[in-house]
């Protein structure tokens, strides 16, 4: 009893941030956005991910708020890498689950969530197509999920939010450069994360060298490019604060526990807490949109320059927001909490738990969950190392271990999870 009316005294504390969050439907922006997200089971060689797990994390957040926003749609698999798996298994079974179960509770106390969300999967999905900037891309044949973002902004404004690579972000405006779609053009709004940067992996000599511009450099230097030359374009780079502004920015907060008693919570959560904190980088680019906590679209140059006295200026901006966001967030997730009915920890660490290799001789896991143990057998079945893990990322120290293929098994929440690590 005593838990509880704490929780309930904790849920009625964040209801501030709430009511001055609260969305206006009729002035609502219209956002379609291209994720890179894919399934974290499907695995790259090594046993990571095939794509950064961050906008999974981001995912929720932006479901989290979804109420803020006219969701046209989120394309999923949005990348260059070949053979990626179908991510909407994935999506259905822990995105639209959790959404669907979460919403009447949204509804019912904030209002203005939408009843369904469209999510599909991207037309380059499992395809190593990059964009090129000397074709003719008036033939959009195949490239569905172009093609339906240049007829929805035939008819409204819509703000296109990139959390991966460019690519159909630049086929989208080489199309209507192509067709002289001017209505089109003129209602795509880009806003784009981490495709320059001189603060973090990029430098002041060479910003374009991140990881989301290297993924289609093609694409990246086009966006940047037109951009610049032509003003029916309008493109907002918002460099790294997601990352080191609002991620960074959100260590030492006291209440993370607290995410884990509602799914969309749970998602943000428990999919990659790295360091401390929720990965929800790319998520940079529905909170400046909304512009709730002091940060807008309107501090940035819209025509993707990004200088780096600006860049750091709002790095600092975006740390000393980042736990008014996260107040906000788990206020809504409290909110979804009132269902009591939160994912199965088995199902969560099924989904969150992955062993791999982060370079030659450096490995890391990510555990959902405090408790877990991780053990290391060897080709022979022999038992060679155990190691007693708790929530969030880790090193693993393996040094002195032979040469091998070591099958793992990791312990967590009471089920058994198998994976695989090559030392060489």
């Amino acid at each position: 009893m005593e838990t509880r009316f704490k929780l309930l005294i904790f849920g009625l504390l964040y209801l501030a941030p709430l009511m001055l969050h609260a969305c206006k439907t009729d002035d609502r922006p219209t956002i379609w956005v291209y994720t890179d997200m894919s399934d974290p089971r499907d695995t790259r060689q090594g046993g990571h991910p095939q794509n950064d797990p961050d906008d999974i994390t981001t995912l929720a957040s932006l479901l989290l708020y979804a109420n803020e926003f006219n969701i046209e749609s989120i394309v999923v698999g949005s990348n260059t890498r070949a053979g990626l798996k179908d991510p909407m298994p994935f999506v259905e079974d822990v995105f639209l689950d959790a959404y669907y179960h979460d919403v009447k509770y949204l509804n019912q106390e904030l209002g203005g969530y939408p009843e369904k969300i469209n999510i599909q999967s991207s037309s380059l999905r499992g395809e190593s197509t990059r964009f090129d900037p000397n074709k003719d891309y008036t033939d959009l044949t195949g490239l569905e999920t172009v093609r339906q973002l240049v007829e929805a902004a035939g008819r409204k404004k819509i703000y296109v939010l990139n959390w991966g690579p460019l690519t159909e972000s630049a086929m989208a405006v080489k199309h209507c450069l192509d067709t002289e779609n001017d209505k089109a053009l003129r209602n795509m709004f880009f806003i784009s994360h981490w495709t320059k940067s001189s603060v973090s992996q990029g430098t002041r000599e060479q910003p374009y060298n991140v990881a989301n511009c290297n993924d289609d450099r093609p694409a990246c230097d086009f966006m940047h490019e037109v951009a610049y030359s032509n003003k029916k374009v309008r493109f907002i780079e918002i460099g790294c604060i997601g990352q080191t502004g609002l991620v960074n920015g959100s260590g030492g907060y006291n209440h993370y526990e607290a995410f884990e008693n509602s799914r969309l919570g749970q998602i943000f959560l428990r999919s990659k807490f790295y360091f401390g904190k929720p990965d929800y980088s790319d998520g940079a680019t529905h909170f400046i949109l909304g512009g709730s906590f002091g940060l807008t679209k309107d501090d940035y140059p819209h025509d993707g320059a990004l200088s780096i006295e600006l860049e750091q200026e709002l790095v600092e901006k975006s740390r000393a927001i980042a736990h008014d966001i996260i107040d906000e967030l788990l206020a809504r997730s409290n909110v979804a909490a009132h269902a009591n009915n939160p994912f199965s920890k088995e199902k969560m660490a099924s989904y969150f738990t992955y062993v791999y290799t982060r370079r030659p001789g450096s490995y890391g896991a990510h555990i959902p969950y405090d408790d877990a143990v991780l053990k290391l057998f060897n080709s022979q079945n022999e038992e060679i190392k155990a190691i007693n893990l708790d929530f969030g990322n880790h090193s693993l120290d393996l040094s002195g271990l032979e040469p091998d293929d070591y099958n793992v098994i990791v312990s967590i929440v009471g089920i058994e999870l198998e994976f695989q690590l090559t030392i060489n």
